[in-house]
């Protein structure tokens, strides 16, 4: 049994609640969009509805199911494996989402005229997200009764309101934080770099007037994915850094510092759609259709009671 004092501070449920709230808002808001109005031929769209399908599942169950648990009645077993699995897998998946989305696109700036097939995308992220839930599933489905923790109140848990320690065994615990975290990052940070080096270099000036346009376009969507990877990145390594930490070392101390970069890795779920809805062509056209057709009703509206007075 695990002990650990359970948190109820004002603070936190409202921090929960707007977390809740936001992501599941604005989430909901890109799926209309992309419904709409968006490019659903774009390769980028893909692994934007991705992300966006995993930060809906945080908003919309871990994140609730949390702050049920926390202050409300504690979760049963079957509710809080799958919680476990459900918030080991989505973290871990926007990771590898990331990371494809970053060398996509540095293969189609090699590429003259890249033929990116989109299935092949999709089928790709649906083979990771299978393969990390049979890694998570499959140990925490077997092995639930290693998670009982026991409250200061002397009543019986399955879960804890936040990932504060490691509790499946050692080599799951360097599996995950060598090749499931660590290894994805490196590459990320690499591909970050590369990125960056093709945005340091300025040609549109000895482009004729078709080609700036394409070049400035291609720009802009390589923007939009290092502004991606760069805020995953500052977002995520803070709780990494703690998470690796932990598994050498416990204390309250450190505990409280996880719990507290746990938030802040939660913070992309909210952040992220304000990146898409202004760094992505398709989203950023189609969030100004939606803006020019409420002037016109508002106008319409206006016109009307003018005529009535």
């Amino acid at each position: 049994m695990v002990e650990y004092q359970d948190s109820s501070s004002t603070l936190e449920k409202l921090t929960l609640l707007v977390y809740i709230i936001g992501i599941v808002i604005g989430h909901i808001c890109i799926f209309l969009t992309f419904i709409g109005h968006a490019d659903r031929k774009h390769w980028s769209n893909i692994f934007i509805l991705g992300m966006a399908f995993i930060d809906l599942f945080i908003g919309g169950f871990v994140l609730p199911m949390r702050f049920i648990n926390a202050y409300g009645n504690p979760s049963t077993q079957k509710l809080c494996t799958a919680l476990k699995i459900g918030e080991s897998c989505a973290l871990a998946a926007v990771i590898y989402s990331i990371l494809f989305m970053i060398y996509t696109r540095l293969y189609s700036l090699k590429q003259p005229s890249p033929t990116i097939r989109r299935h092949y995308l999709l089928l790709l992220l649906l083979i990771s997200w299978i393969i990390l839930f049979l890694f998570y599933g499959i140990p925490f489905m077997t092995n639930y009764s290693h998670y009982l923790l026991s409250i200061t109140s002397n009543t019986t848990s399955y879960c804890t309101p936040y990932i504060t320690s490691i509790y499946h065994p050692l080599w799951m615990a360097y599996t995950e934080i060598g090749i499931i975290y660590s290894l994805p990052l490196i590459f990320i940070f690499i591909g970050l770099i590369y990125l960056l080096q093709n945005l340091c270099h300025l040609r549109s000036r000895r482009l004729k007037l078709a080609e700036r346009s394409i070049y400035v376009e291609q720009r802009q969507m390589t923007w939009h994915i290092f502004l991606l990877g760069i805020t995953f990145i500052f977002l995520y390594l803070p709780w990494i850094s703690i998470r690796i930490l932990i598994i050498f070392l416990q204390s309250s101390e450190i505990r409280l510092a996880l719990q507290i970069t746990y938030y802040i890795l939660i913070l992309k779920s909210l952040i992220f759609p304000l990146i898409y809805a202004s760094t992505n062509a398709s989203f950023r056209c189609s969030f100004a259709i939606y803006r020019r057709q409420r002037i016109i009703m508002n106008n319409r509206v206006w016109t009307i009671n003018e005529q009535f007075r």
